[in-house]
């Protein structure tokens, strides 16, 4: 492998990339695939709600595990393949302890190591991302590692879908997939030099006549806009973690949809959105991302909280088109911030605590699961999109006041 950085042509950098993001995208498809399966474990294995939703939160702790130790170890370890590729194999050890599940404690044991894959990898691979960049294109950045969360969103559940559609091994394909791309992702990354790009980024990212500094964002503002942007991720993955663990369950409790795989789809054309707006937002400034995002998201709950309340399965289609579109805007707006507000010497520790408030999100499946088992379905539903609809408006206030227009 080449070390210098003259040597590394953009087509080469595309390619590079593109590895990393694949690799970050095979992580979250492992978290993604479980959805339409969770009634089918559910009724197997005789499980609660609560119980249902402690499989899908044991992945959580494992990617905060992975996040809260993998941040500092990231601004530590230049060449991040030394994180990534082992962290592609204890993802594809997750997915093989899932294929092999028949009891409570390996569905677990599989979660575990499919989270804590996944959290390694997300520190890892977004702080390459940010690094290959010049400064002036740091949202493109943002828009890499959105759109691998977002590709993974939405092709895990569409190919459980499938295979649960088809009769083919719906709790056996989908997860060979997973240790299918791990390995072709890691070979790609064993084959690839991580750390000479990300030498070589600097030297590209001051042109000619372009300032050589911005002035520094004051810490206490740096700190304002980290909480902003945290808290804006942890309530749109609770909302769409909910989706993901219980939507197949409530659809058919509370809209009488009784086909698995459709409401599975279901989340996987809100991510399909979500990754449509985050490609229209990858040019406006993030201010502007975030705030139009809130606002969609808003809308689109609202539209969710009236097709609950009318039993109108055709106005939650709607609904999750346009908290898809949302959704997608506020993750690309609420990244460009984290990605610009960063310093190089924290910026595997920052992006990490960011994803980590995403992840404590989750907890929100869990109070959702719980509420359903003692109250019913519809007033847990009715609660968690209020909340969040609450949230959204005033994430939106509070922007104006951090986030100058053009940020």
């Amino acid at each position: 492998m080449n070390s210098e950085p003259s040597s590394f042509a953009p087509r080469a950098l595309w390619k590079i990339r593109a590895i990393v993001t694949l690799s970050l995208m095979t992580g979250v498809m492992g978290s993604t695939i479980p959805t339409p399966l969770y009634p089918i474990y559910q009724a197997q294995l005789h499980l609660p709600s609560f119980t249902t939703t402690a499989i899908f939160f044991a992945y959580v702790v494992g990617v905060l595990g992975a996040l809260l130790i993998g941040g500092k170890l990231t601004d530590r370890i230049r060449d991040r393949r030394k994180l990534m590729i082992p962290a592609l194999a204890i993802a594809a050890a997750g997915a093989i302890l899932l294929a092999s599940a028949h009891s409570l404690a390996t569905l677990l044991a599989g979660r575990l190591l499919a989270g804590l894959g996944t959290g390694a990898l997300t520190g890892a691979a977004n702080t390459t991302l940010i690094e290959i960049e010049p400064p002036q294109h740091k949202q493109r950045a943002a828009l890499l590692g959105t759109a691998a969360f977002t590709a993974g969103g939405i092709l895990g559940p569409i190919l459980s879908g499938l295979a649960l559609q088809n009769d083919f091994y719906p709790l056996v394909a989908p997860f060979v997939a997973i240790v299918s791309l791990a390995l072709v992702s890691a070979y790609g990354l064993w084959r690839v030099p991580l750390a000479s790009a990300a030498s070589a980024a600097p030297a590209r990212s001051i042109q000619p006549g372009q300032p050589a500094q911005s002035r520094p964002i004051p810490r206490r503002r740096v700190v304002q806009l980290m909480l902003l942007s945290c808290l804006t991720l942890s309530m749109l993955w609770g909302v769409g973690s909910t989706l993901m663990a219980m939507g197949p369950s409530l659809g058919e409790k509370l809209l009488g949809i009784h086909d698995y795989a459709v409401s599975g789809y279901a989340s996987s054309i809100m991510s399909a959105c979500a990754g449509a707006a985050q490609f229209l937002s990858q040019r406006m400034p993030s201010s502007s991302a975030f705030r139009r995002g809130h606002v969609l998201f808003a809308c689109g709950l609202a539209c969710a909280i009236a097709s609950l309340l009318g039993t109108l399965p055709w106005l939650m289609g709607i609904a999750v088109l346009v908290a898809g579109l949302g959704f997608g805007a506020a993750f690309i707006g609420a990244a460009g911030v984290v990605n610009q507000i960063a310093p190089p010497h924290r910026r595997g520790l920052m992006v990490s605590l960011f994803y980590v408030a995403g992840y404590v999100g989750n907890a929100w499946t869990m109070a959702t699961g719980a509420m359903t088992d003692h109250f019913g379905p519809l007033p847990a539903a009715m609660t968690l999109l209020v909340t969040a609809t609450i949230a959204s408006a005033g994430f939106v206030v509070a922007s104006r006041k951090l986030l100058p227009a053009r940020a």
